[in-house]
C-alpha cells in the first residue's frame, strides 16, 4: 500500500514540473510611477509685499485775480516725493488653459513724501526772481490701496506674466505757502489739505510659483489719485487778492511680494 501511495505522489510531482516548464519564465512589470503635480494658478491667495515709489507731484501757484495783481508769474513746483512702502494683498485667480484672469485688492502703508522751497518766483515785469517773495510746497502719501483686475498668460506652468488695472484710493497730505510779506506787508497765504482721494492704477508684473502653494512676484504700478485744490484769500480791504493751490498726485511704484495659494 505504501508503495502505491509513493508512486502516485511522485507521478503528480513530475506532472507539475512538466507543466511549469511548458509555461516558461514569469514576466515581471514595474509598479506605475506617481504623476508629478502640475502647478495651477486657480484659487484664492494671500500675501505681503514691500517696495519703493517715486512721484511726479506738481503744485500749481495761481495768483488771483491775475498775475499782474501781485506782479508775480504763476508758478509750478515739483516736490519730487519718494519713499518706501509695504502692505498686504489678497486675490483670486481663474485659469483656463494658459489664460489666467482674476482680481486683487491690496492696502499699503507709505513713507512717500517730498518738498520744495524756499523758491523765488519770477516777476511779471522783469522776468527776474522776486527775492522778497518765497514759495514752498510739500506733499505726502500716508497710505493707499487698490482693487484691480488681472489678466495674464502662464508662459510655463510655473511662470505667469500679467497686466493689471482698476481703482486706487489713498490719503494725501499737501501744504503750500506764498509768502510775499516782505514785499507788500501782507500776511502769507498758507494752506494745508488732507484728503482721501479716489483715482486709478495700472501696471504689469510677473509671478513665479517657486514651491508648492508659494509664489513670488515683482510688479510695477502707476497710481493717479487726481488733483486737490485750495484757495486762500487776503482780508479786507484786499479780499479779492488770493492764491489758488493745486496739487497733482501721481506715483510710480515698484514692489516685490510673496503669495500663499490655497
Amino acid at each position: 500500500m505504501k508503495k502505491i501511495v509513493l508512486a502516485t505522489f511522485l507521478a503528480a510531482l513530475g506532472s507539475a514540473s512538466a507543466l511549469a516548464a511548458d509555461l516558461g519564465p514569469r514576466a515581471y512589470t514595474k509598479a506605475p510611477m506617481m504623476a508629478t503635480p502640475v502647478s495651477t494658478w486657480q484659487g484664492f491667495y494671500i500675501g505681503g509685499n514691500v517696495g519703493y515709489g517715486w512721484g511726479d507731484e506738481k503744485t500749481d501757484f495761481s495768483f488771483l485775480p491775475r498775475e499782474a495783481s501781485f506782479g508775480i508769474v504763476n508758478t509750478t513746483l515739483d516736490t519730487k516725493p519718494k519713499g518706501v512702502l509695504g502692505g498686504a494683498q489678497i486675490g483670486y485667480n481663474w485659469q483656463m488653459g494658459t489664460l489666467v484672469t482674476g482680481f486683487e485688492a491690496d492696502i499699503q502703508g507709505s513713507g512717500f513724501k517730498g518738498n520744495t522751497g524756499p523758491t523765488h518766483p519770477l516777476s511779471t515785469a522783469t522776468s527776474l526772481p522776486v527775492d522778497v517773495a518765497v514759495l514752498t510746497a510739500n506733499h505726502e502719501l500716508s497710505w493707499f490701496g487698490t482693487v484691480r483686475g488681472r489678466l495674464g498668460v502662464a508662459v510655463t506652468p510655473d511662470l505667469l506674466l500679467y497686466e493689471t488695472g482698476g481703482l486706487a484710493y489713498g490719503e494725501t497730505k499737501s501744504t503750500a505757502n506764498a509768502d510775499i510779506s516782505a514785499a507788500t506787508g501782507r500776511d502769507p497765504f498758507p494752506s494745508a489739505v488732507s484728503k482721501t482721494k479716489v483715482g486709478w492704477a495700472a501696471g504689469a508684473g510677473a509671478e513665479w510659483m517657486f514651491a508648492r502653494n508659494w509664489s513670488a512676484k515683482v510688479e510695477y504700478l502707476f497710481v493717479d489719485l487726481g488733483n486737490v485744490s485750495d484757495t486762500r484769500f487776503d482780508v479786507a480791504p484786499f479780499a479779492d487778492f488770493g492764491v489758488k493751490y493745486t496739487w497733482r498726485a501721481k506715483e510710480n511704484i515698484v514692489r516685490a511680494g510673496v503669495n500663499y495659494h490655497f
